[in-house]
């Protein structure tokens, strides 16, 4: 079925996002987020298109570890195991990422994330149930995104879940337990570090952790697409920290903030209860840099802009941070 006759739903309800939000510590430095004390949702345009901009140097080839349908869980840790087979690109099939940004194939007019029913367990904030709620969203995210990744000729290979409450070694380095979560490109696995959220933010409401599972998924998608290659060279070309490097990995972040905007567009449509997507939203709405001393994920304004910008378009070239002008990813 063509993608054109699958629609992503009816246009989402919206919640209040005035909302008092506790504060939180920045410890992340990959795709690490922090709060301020008060999100003030406004909406604004994301501004005109400026030029695109490609990367020269394609991704290297990532060897991905299969999940395994065993986990291994201890009283802090649950850890999604691999099996020794890694996939290679002819696993993949002829589908390649393409190492492009505001250009990417995947920017297609009305694209979107699909309708997607979704049942969830219980949450609770112990390691195991984290995992378990994790385990469970994450085919769905797979599945709302699919027709949008095949409509663009782009690799739908899903990604890794690990789940731990201890410090972790991972391809993109170590990932202490009170850091936030990360996702690595290098093994295509989201690293969800549960005792942040419980114990750090002092969090408790599945919504959150569903919101924040959503942004590290979208950086999954940029991996998928490609942008997350070209994001790599054109970073390395300007310098990580300098101030063109910092306004890349904030376009970076933004757009990972949209697509889970989208994603919870998806849910939301699919049925799953505006109790767990609106306290996703207003907490997405309330991370910024205010909190940090590196002004690399945005404002607290910036942010709430763009989680909303996919929620309520849930289009994916209403995403595109790289054709929109500074001002829009400050």
């Amino acid at each position: 079925m063509p993608y054109e006759e699958r629609p992503t739903g009816p246009i989402p309800r919206v919640p209040d996002f005035a909302q008092q939000v506790p504060q939180r510590n920045n410890t992340g430095l990959v795709v690490g987020l922090v709060l301020a004390a008060v999100a003030l949702f406004g909406i604004r345009t994301v501004g005109a298109v400026a030029a695109s901009v490609s990367a020269d140097r394609a991704e290297e080839p990532v060897d991905a570890p299969i999940a395994a349908t065993t986990t291994t869980t201890s009283e802090t840790t649950t850890v999604t195991s691999a099996s020794e087979k890694t996939s290679t690109s002819e696993d993949l099939g002829t589908e390649q990422p393409v190492p492009k940004l505001g250009d990417n194939p995947i920017n297609i007019d009305g694209n979107g994330a699909v309708t997607t029913p979704c049942p969830l367990p219980e949450f609770s904030t112990d390691v195991a149930s984290q995992d378990a709620f994790y385990q469970a969203a994450l085919p769905c995210l797979v599945q709302a995104w699919e027709p949008a990744l095949e409509e663009a000729d782009l690799p739908t290979d899903t990604p890794q879940v690990v789940t731990t409450g201890d410090d972790i070694d991972t391809p993109c380095g170590l990932r202490t337990w009170d850091q936030t979560a990360l996702y690595c490109p290098q093994d295509n696995t989201i690293y969800m570090t549960a005792r942040y959220y419980s114990e750090i933010e002092g969090r408790s409401e599945a919504g959150v952790f569903l919101g924040q599972f959503a942004h590290e998924f979208g950086h999954a998608l940029q991996r998928l697409s490609g942008i997350n290659a070209a994001y790599g060279s054109a970073s390395a070309n300007a310098g990580a920290e300098t101030e063109a490097g910092l306004e890349l990995t904030r376009r970076s972040e933004l757009q990972a903030t949209c697509f889970e905007g989208m994603t919870l567009a998806a849910l939301q449509n699919g049925g799953v209860s505006d109790d767990l997507i609106f306290p996703a939203l207003r907490d997405s709405a309330a991370r910024g840099d205010e909190n940090s001393d590196v002004d690399d994920h945005g404002s607290i304004q910036t942010n709430a802009t763009w989680v909303e910008q996919g929620f309520s378009k849930n289009q994916i070239t209403q995403c595109n941070t790289w054709l929109s002008p500074p001002s829009d990813v400050d």
